[in-house]
């Protein structure tokens, strides 16, 4: 917030004080009480992109506008510095040669990302849900750490190049001085030095939003149980708290005693991570077991097309079914194959249920005690129409024109197929070819 009011400071004159920074705290806790009562797609996402073009666009200018030439080649040495001191630079603690700097730098970061990584974490997962673990891998991890060589590099070393080679050694006394405007200075030695600096103030302004959203996104979804649609009312509580919150610690100057206590609060949680990813192994080598036994488990070959000719084949992988024939699908013929199985299995002594939500999903449930339950389920789920339909069609018609599949999942997640238009027994099939993996997938984690 110190930041935000150097900015406005240094382009409009505003004053830097207390007052201001509360006022800003206060507008900023608006605008982002806004995007999170709006929701996750319909305002965190955007102003999340905004953030996003922002910084590429002030990242690609100082690329351009700053010694070109020496950045890239400096993006490449100290990419290599990185990854070759990598091993060394963890494991070395300075035994032989005690200092201050790795208790100043090295450690004191890791000790804030760590004590960061329950809410980010939360919030990251919250947003990937549905990704694979390379797709998450390459985008929580790959493309940040990538960005952010550049990031260092592109602005780091063109104010190096500017002390070191230009001689304009006083942007690093004014860093000295006050680094709350670094960034500020540092635009004045490039061109369109005042748009640049109103960018780089909204930058920062959507950094803050963008924290606030996910802060209370996270802190709504624990105090929810985890529900995805809460109370508005209660998202905007959350959004308020924070901003008190601030406001408070910015007013009473107890910000430096709540940072060095996230730090602390990081050795203990350096244990449970320790144990999460040793529960993470553990659930990767379950899945493994369970595709294993999906693959190799011996069950009656069925088809549901086994009791139709070739015609009526053909027309159901034409059609393109809507909504409503989804939903009326899953209401005449899902459901009741679904209710029959569960009838089934309550007369063997199992305890079984159908349910279905507002969304149209129909699922049973079968319950196994103190080991996995059995979960199979039909969705709704819609898709873009192919681009022979979508040809001279306006993007509003194309939304329109979606159409549906009764998609089958199961607690691992979605299994890809299509059961719209087959005949309850082929559901009741289904169903059962599926329950007899789910069973030798027991006997095969026994």
């Amino acid at each position: 917030m110190i930041q935000v009011n150097s900015g406005l400071e240094y382009l409009f004159g505003m004053p830097n004080n207390i007052t201001v920074q509360v006022i800003l705290i206060a507008a900023i806790t608006a605008v982002a009480t806004l995007s999170v009562v709006l929701g996750l797609d319909g305002g965190i996402r955007r102003i999340s992109e905004l953030n996003l073009v922002l910084a590429v666009s002030l990242l690609a200018f100082v690329l351009v506008a700053g010694p070109t030439v020496f950045l890239l080649q400096t993006l490449v040495q100290n990419t290599g510095n990185y990854l070759s001191g990598l091993f060394q630079a963890t494991f070395n603690l300075y035994a032989y040669e005690p200092t201050g700097w790795i208790g100043g730098w090295t450690l004191f970061y890791w000790g804030w990302w760590i004590a960061w990584s329950p809410f980010v974490g939360m919030f990251i997962a919250r947003v990937s849900r549905g990704r694979s673990i390379r797709e998450f891998v390459f985008g929580v991890l790959m493309v940040p750490v990538g960005f952010t060589f550049m990031w260092m590099t592109f602005f780091g070393d063109t104010a190096i190049h500017m002390v070191m080679i230009q001689g304009i050694t006083q942007l690093g006394d004014a860093v000295a001085a006050d680094v709350s405007v670094a960034l500020f200075q540092f635009f004045e030695h490039l061109p369109l030095s005042t748009l640049t600096s109103l960018l780089a103030t909204l930058l920062v302004i959507t950094f803050f939003v963008t924290s606030s959203d996910s802060g209370s996104l996270v802190v709504d979804m624990l105090t929810s149980g985890g529900e995805e649609e809460s109370p508005v009312w209660q998202r905007i509580f959350w959004a308020v708290v924070e901003g008190v919150i601030a406001a408070v610690l910015l007013v009473a100057g107890g910000l430096s005693a709540l940072q060095t206590a996230t730090i602390a609060s990081a050795l203990p949680f350096t244990v449970v991570m320790l144990l999460m990813c040793w529960g993470l192994v553990r659930a990767l080598r379950l899945e493994a077991v369970k595709r294993m036994s999906l693959r190799e488990a011996r069950v009656t070959p069925r088809g549901p097309h086994a009791a139709r000719n070739w015609r009526q084949r053909l027309k159901g992988m034409i059609h393109q079914p809507s909504e409503a024939e989804v939903r009326g699908f899953l209401q005449s013929t899902v459901r009741p194959a679904l209710s029959a199985v569960a009838d089934e299995l309550t007369k063997q002594k199992l305890q079984a249920r159908v349910v279905q939500d507002e969304g149209g999903r129909v699922w049973v449930e079968v319950a196994h005690g103190e080991e996995i339950d059995f979960f199979y389920s039909v969705h709704p789920r819609p898709y873009e129409p192919p681009s022979f339909v979508m040809r001279d069609v306006s993007r509003k018609r194309a939304e329109q024109l979606r159409y549906f599949r009764a998609e089958v999942h199961l607690r691992e997640g979605g299994q890809d197929y299509d059961v719209m238009g087959w005949t309850e027994q082929d559901v009741i099939d289904d169903v059962l070819d599926q329950y007899e993996r789910h069973m030798h997938f027991l006997t095969a984690v026994r």
